[in-house]
């Protein structure tokens, strides 16, 4: 039995006001500016098997779906971080987090104004969920300009079910749940005898005065859904689009294929306003890339082949790609398809690009990682100077101070998921309590741990978050050393 002592403490820097409105990358935008773009940390998380008091909420949660009361991202952190998005205004992020670890399953509220937690959106599977994780994944998010988030739910055991859940934003950060219902259903929900299907990329978009969400399921059933939620507490299938509202990309003569690329497995997309959708694709010929889909559903207008490629965000003329195994973001020319720069990210963020989204022209970059790079973030980068500006001038500071606690933990925890792809992720907390990066082991001046205690004969993985701050562009966040002492 090992006790660790445990001194918390975030000094952060976060926006105090932020009401930027969503809309398109401004025309000054160039090549040049993604070749000179320096990308910053907004949020930071590592999993670092730690636990403490927080252990008899986390027993709850995931043993008795009783959901804990959350003050900061801290309290609420787990590994490997999905489906993201922001609010219109872009005052409230949505983070889907996958892993169980000692934090929660679900889509996190953060309140950017406040760096607290307001809400967390949850599915609760239950007994007939993933024994030790009975939660759905949360992994595509997308937020519209009415203040709706829709989140596609895959069931913890990734058979037979896929749902929709649509909640609208309250004005006291938290969700108030519209609509939740099976995009997908055959048969019973985990049974692994039937489908094996889940769920990446949800967007949404208002084309014309109607409103439309696109789901793509994956695993052995790939098709993408498009469903006509101008009532999000009503949402039906689009039956104009692909046949019946559907694109079945399971079936060989599917229309939606290019010679030499056929889609074996649906990722993330991004839709036009237009309708046109951007989606990433793995193809059956063993190539990645991007579909450019027509707007009815019905056919493949070009491809993109993009080594690698997972998610992918359409502004102004180019495709913003991200990598699955790379901490990159390739910058096409969205006629020609010509790489035009590549924004490297070399700091100790996860090896997987998983949602870019540009607001007001900032660029949010979502990364995640996996059992061998558990340090997750979400980085930021002003593309003019007119968004510089006005993050600086919306800076304030936000502290928020943890005290010293003594706990008990157990090395040889095991995080078992099923998120992204079927693999199984095992995280181990370096004894000497030094956070460990891609670049090896050192002490990290920038966290915010959560905790929880765990006995040595159950599964589970823990995470350590931080607001970060926005960085040098917001004149810098002061920076604080965690670190566990044995005795």
């Amino acid at each position: 039995m090992k006790k660790f002592v445990i001194y918390l403490c975030i000094v952060t820097l976060l926006c105090s006001a932020l009401t930027w409105g969503a809309s398109a990358m401004s025309q000054d935008v160039d090549a040049s500016t993604f070749e000179n773009l320096e990308m910053s940390m907004f949020i930071w998380q590592t999993d670092l098997d730690i636990y403490s008091d927080f252990n008899e909420d986390y027993w709850g949660f995931w043993w008795e779906g009783d959901v804990p009361e959350l003050e900061t991202y801290a309290s609420a952190c787990t590994v490997n971080m999905r489906g993201f998005d922001m609010s219109a205004d872009g005052r409230y992020m949505y983070c889907g987090t996958l892993n169980g670890g000692t934090g929660v399953r679900g889509v996190v509220v953060l309140d950017t104004v406040t760096g607290e937690v307001t809400d967390l959106y949850e599915k609760y599977d239950g007994d007939a969920g993933l024994d030790g994780s009975p939660y759905s994944y949360a992994k595509g998010i997308a937020a519209d300009d009415r203040g709706y988030v829709y989140v596609g739910f895959a069931f913890s055991l990734n058979y037979n079910i896929v749902n929709l859940g649509i909640a609208q934003q309250k004005e006291d950060g938290t969700l108030d749940e519209v609509y939740f219902d099976a995009v997908y259903s055959f048969g019973d929900p985990g049974d692994q005898g039937g489908i094996k299907v889940g769920v990446n990329g949800v967007d949404v978009v208002k084309v014309g005065d109607r409103y439309y969400c696109y789901v793509m399921t994956n695993y052995a059933y790939d098709a993408l859904y498009c469903l006509d939620v101008t009532d999000p507490a009503n949402p039906v299938l689009n039956e104009d689009f692909g046949k019946n509202g559907v694109i079945d990309f399971t079936y060989d003569d599917c229309p939606v294929a290019k010679d030499g690329f056929t889609l074996d497995e649906g990722q993330y997309m991004d839709v036009d306003e237009d309708g046109v959708i951007w989606l990433v694709v793995n193809s059956k010929e063993g190539k990645d890339g991007i579909m450019r889909i027509a707007p009815d559903g019905k056919s493949c207008l070009s491809v993109a082949e993009v080594s690698g490629a997972y998610c992918v965000e359409h502004e102004n003329g180019y495709l913003l790609v991200g990598a699955k195994s790379a901490k990159t973001v390739t910058v096409l020319d969205d006629a020609s398809y010509e790489v035009v720069a590549t924004i490297d990210v070399s700091e100790g963020v996860g090896d997987r690009v998983t949602r870019i989204r540009v607001i007001d022209d900032v660029l949010y970059v979502c990364f995640a990682g996996n059992d061998s790079n558990n340090n997750n973030a979400i980085m930021v980068g002003a593309l003019t100077g007119e968004a510089a500006l006005m993050l600086e001038e919306k800076a304030t500071g936000w502290t928020s101070e943890g005290e010293a606690q003594e706990t008990d933990t157990t090395a040889d925890n095991q995080d078992e998921t099923s998120a992204g792809d079927d693999t199984q992720a095992e995280t181990q907390a370096p004894d000497n309590g030094e956070v460990v990066t891609d670049q090896g082991v050192t002490d990290v001046e920038t966290n915010a741990p959560a905790q929880t205690e765990k006995p040595a004969d159950e599964g589970g993985c823990a995470s350590v978050l931080a607001m970060a701050g926005l960085m040098p562009l917001l004149c810098g966040a002061a920076l604080v050393l965690v670190k566990k002492k044995e005795n």
